[in-house]
């Protein structure tokens, strides 16, 4: 078995790498309960199709490859909108408007 080498970051961590790869995670504390509800590795799931990607040739052609950072422009918002709409059981409040009111759920 290979031995797990991440290390483990706090909730303020995983924000900080959040926007260190180009997430506006503006309100922090709201981006900080949405970590808490669906966990760091499920957000980041919902931000795949936020990330960056560039055409390269390889050995065995040309594929896209996507990249580690995310395109200008992506918020925290848009993980949140993308799980109220695909899996609406998660909780993504926490008692935090996380959503402008015309998207959030009534």
């Amino acid at each position: 078995m290979v031995a797990y080498t991440k290390p483990w970051l706090s909730v303020d961590e995983q924000v900080a790498r959040l926007a260190s790869r180009g997430v506006d995670v503006h309100p922090e504390a709201r981006t900080a309960a949405l970590l808490r509800s669906v966990g760091y590795y499920r957000l980041t799931g919902y931000l795949y199709p936020f990330r960056r990607s560039e055409w390269r040739s390889t050995e065995d052609g040309s594929g896209l490859q996507v990249l580690s950072d995310d395109k200008p422009g992506t918020r925290i918002d848009h993980a949140a909108e993308l799980i109220d709409f695909v899996a609406p059981e998660l909780p993504t409040d926490h008692g935090l408007a996380l959503l402008p009111a015309r998207l959030s759920k009534t």
